[in-house]
């Protein structure tokens, strides 16, 4: 009888070492992938953050190539304007006198 138990506690304690060891196994792996999701999850956010960055730059150097189209345009624009004046003036004086 006392065999019988000894046996029968052995198996229960092999039974509860085997159930504990599966228990640490299966937490371990649900912290892995909760690190590797953590992990992707940052570096999606790295990757938004870089391409908006990017965005922003690269429309900020439109604003300035546009900004500085119109100018070009603006300057080309009173140069004209002042020569026809100029030009105006010098033929209105040369009939005038």
């Amino acid at each position: 009888m006392i065999i019988i138990l000894i046996i029968i506690m052995i198996i229960i304690i092999i039974i509860m070492i085997i159930i504990i060891i599966i228990i640490i196994i299966i937490i371990i792996i649900i912290i892995i992938i909760i690190i590797i999701i953590i992990i992707i999850i940052i570096i999606i956010i790295i990757i938004i953050i870089i391409i908006i960055i990017i965005i922003i730059i690269i429309i900020i150097i439109i604003i300035i190539i546009i900004i500085i189209i119109i100018i070009i345009i603006i300057n080309v624009i009173v140069i004209v304007v002042v020569v026809v004046v100029v030009i105006i003036i010098i033929v209105f004086s040369f009939i005038f006198t």
